[in-house]
């Protein structure tokens, strides 16, 4: 006799729904997972990596609102697969499966929210918050789809099967609450941001990525999509704006900016610095080396800075000698990628695209070797090989000893081989090299910047880092190294907020602020408050929401301009920071967002009950 589970009632609408129902057919509420796959996310968020479980801890979110981007998979087919298999090995299938999967998730710090029998919904920006998390979460699906890709044809090799991924994306808010262990959470979602996920991933075709409009417009264009237009979901009244997800782009654009909206600037208030840079880039052009470093807030315009310089430098020169430009770029979540700021400096090195690969990028490899290093052939093998060890490249025969070398002494021949392309470009003339983002630089990746900054003085190299103040990250110790090293030849340079005259410039230089009504250009400038990365998001949300817009060559502001919000853009860096602070500042910082903008200290520590 086989005792079936009674139906359950949806929570949202009441209605009647299946036991093993993951939506409900009347409005699309996403349902509780079963008890089996509560065991099973149990077991895999044990798995999660430690700093991860660190963070999660501390976060101790109970009945927060956050936005977030939700990612929703399954596997295609499910129960007509489990049909062809033994029960046992479809479990053991479906284990596999979710195990690869979490590991993507929990690689790019996000969070399994539930599992439901073949499908799991992951969360990137609760409980910790981080200012890419839309990219994060695509990074996952395009990983779990890699991931499971030699999985599948062992599968096909072994049952004769085909196993399939779908995943859809979207971007919105939730209110999460803690309801179990430490790494387990229950989401509720206000709106429809979870269910908008689920929709997209059933509307994917097997093998691909589905994202909303509101996720794609939030990754700029780190990623090759195609658009789909408009799609009709069910629960939804009107289409959704869709893209299929292709890949990463070979040399992604920075997401900051105005250019997509037909606006630039000037660089304003930076005239100072990008002199003192200059004149190293000089003393660099006449045979010595010099180090810099860049600090600020984010938005500061740090990246603008170099990249004023970089046009300067690679420019014909009266004095004959244009740069070589040399730029690695950390990632958000890159601490747990060893070496992966010295693979960025190797692949811009040798004009690597990172879509090279295998054979060909091997090849392509050992010609950019040969070339830099033509003036001394006999370091071109050892240098060759151990970067392509370095970017996973294949090996030759007589090279797959570097495999048995202990980790100390590959970093060291790493150390070598970069000097040596520096050592080959510097001959030619000036270098700079850029460290972008030091504060997110992995352990690895700093010990071999440490040992390379010494070395880089003695040739015609300029090293540039930019980086936050974040004392605590490993990267800042590149900065402490360089001041008791380096004496003068170190460029300190700190980047303050722009004054109000130089943000009144700025706007001015993107809208034209004699055709901007005074009060918009004033809520501007309060919204910014001397950030250069927030000036150009809020013109930017105010251009893209139609509240200001262009006729007969001048700016008008409508009625809606004065309900400006901070811009979505911002949201992630934003709620980054805050999730940094104890969780007594966070307390006292939702009060004082209650209480308003501005206010007396003695106010916020009445409400919440300090004594002064």
């Amino acid at each position: 006799m086989t005792i079936e589970s009674p139906p359950r009632a949806c929570p949202r609408c009441d209605a009647s729904v299946a036991p093993d129902a993951r939506f409900c057919a009347n409005c699309g509420q996403a349902l509780e997972a079963n008890r089996v796959d509560e065991a099973t996310q149990a077991r895999l968020t044990s798995t999660a990596p430690a700093p991860l479980i660190e963070k999660m801890r501390a976060a101790k979110l109970t009945g927060e609102r956050k936005p977030v981007t939700a990612l929703f998979v399954d596997v295609v087919g499910s129960t007509a697969l489990a049909e062809q298999m033994d029960p046992e090995d479809w479990t053991a299938m479906i284990n596999e499966a979710f195990d690869l999967m979490s590991r993507a998730v929990f690689r790019y710090e996000g969070t399994i929210a539930q599992l439901q029998g073949d499908a799991m919904l992951a969360f990137f920006g609760a409980p910790v918050a981080h200012e890419d998390d839309p990219d994060r979460a695509i990074l996952a699906a395009l990983d779990m789809l890699e991931s499971t890709a030699e999985f599948a044809r062992q599968l096909k090799a072994v049952h004769g099967i085909d196993f399939r991924l779908r995943i859809g994306i979207n971007t919105g808010p939730v209110v999460v609450g803690n309801v179990g262990s430490d790494l387990r959470y229950e989401y509720t979602a206000l709106g429809d941001a979870v269910n908008v996920a689920a929709r997209m991933q059933t509307a994917a075709q097997p093998g691909t990525i589905l994202v909303t409009e509101a996720t794609r417009r939030l990754t700029g264009d780190g990623f090759e999509a195609e658009d789909l237009g408009a799609i009709e979901v069910k629960g939804k009244s009107e289409p959704v704006h869709a893209f299929r997800l292709l890949g990463r782009t070979a040399s992604p654009a920075r997401k900051r900016g105005l250019a997509t909206v037909g606006l630039d600037s000037p660089m304003v208030g930076r005239e100072e610095p990008l002199r003192r840079l200059e004149a190293a880039f000089a003393v660099v052009g006449a045979g010595r080396g010099r180090i810099g470093f860049v600090v600020g807030e984010p938005g500061i315009g740090k990246s603008r800075l170099l990249a004023e310089l970089r046009a300067r430098v690679t420019a014909e020169r009266d004095d004959g000698h244009p740069a070589t430009w040399i730029e690695g770029r950390c990632v958000s979540y890159g601490r747990n990628l060893p070496y992966h700021l010295l693979i960025e400096i190797a692949r811009s090195t040798l004009d690597l695209p990172f879509t090279a690969s295998g054979a060909e990028g091997r090849a392509a490899l050992d010609r950019a070797v040969a070339e830099i290093l033509a003036s001394d052939p006999s370091e071109v093998t050892d240098t060759a090989a151990y970067l392509a060890h370095l970017l996973s490249l294949p090996l030759s025969a007589s090279e797959a000893e570097i495999e048995n070398l202990e980790a100390e002494t590959v970093q060291h021949r790493y150390v070598a081989a970069t000097h040596r392309l520096l050592r080959g470009l510097s001959a030619r003339g000036p270098v700079v090299l850029v460290c972008e983002d030091l504060h997110w630089a992995d352990q690895a990746s700093v010990e071999v910047a440490g040992l390379l900054m010494p070395l880089a003085t003695q040739l015609r190299v300029l090293v540039i880092g930019a980086l936050r103040a974040e004392t605590d990250s490993p990267g800042w110790s590149l900065v402490s190294q360089a001041r008791e090293t380096h004496g003068e030849a170190l460029i300190d340079i700190r980047l303050d907020p722009l004054s109000p005259a130089d943000s009144r410039t700025l706007v001015a230089n993107l809208l034209e602020i004699e055709s901007l009504p005074d009060h918009v250009r004033d809520l501007i400038l309060a919204r910014a408050e001397g950030n250069p990365f927030f000036v150009e998001e809020v013109v930017r949300m105010l251009i893209e929401h139609g509240v200001i817009v262009a006729r007969d060559e001048r700016w008008v502001a409508t009625d809606e301009v004065a309900t400006i919000e901070i811009p979505e853009t911002l949201h992630g860096l934003l709620l980054a920071r805050i999730d940094q602070l104890p969780e007594s500042a966070k307390q006292s910082l939702r009060v004082a967002a209650v209480i308003g903008r501005q206010f007396p200290v003695r106010v916020l520590e009445r409400v919440i009950g300090v004594t002064p």
